[in-house]
């Protein structure tokens, strides 16, 4: 059985440092959504009173993707609210 935190690789990994607002949030998945990107896992946790941080894990299978995924960024660090967005490399991880 896979642990729950199995990622098929490759993948890679997005973090947002947003304000604390579910429709902000919706707005940011929605970019992924509106291109067409496989999210395998959105993760969300308060980082400060009104500050939350989203990590979103996305497939990295086709090509060109990753410039697609820097433009995504650069358009969700636009976002009103947005305070901070960075890629985040992951390590592959491998079933034994």
């Amino acid at each position: 059985m896979k642990p729950p935190h199995f990622l098929p690789a490759p993948h890679l990994e997005q973090v947002y440092l947003i304000e604390r607002d579910a429709g902000l949030l919706c707005r940011i998945l929605g970019l992924y959504a509106s291109r067409g990107i496989d999210v395998l896992r959105a993760e969300y946790a308060y980082a400060a009173q009104d500050v939350m941080t989203l990590k979103v894990c996305v497939a990295n299978e086709a090509e060109g993707s990753v410039e697609i995924l820097r433009v995504l960024i650069d358009k969700a660090a636009s976002l009103v609210g947005v305070f901070a967005a960075a890629e985040q490399p992951t390590a592959m991880q491998r079933v034994a």
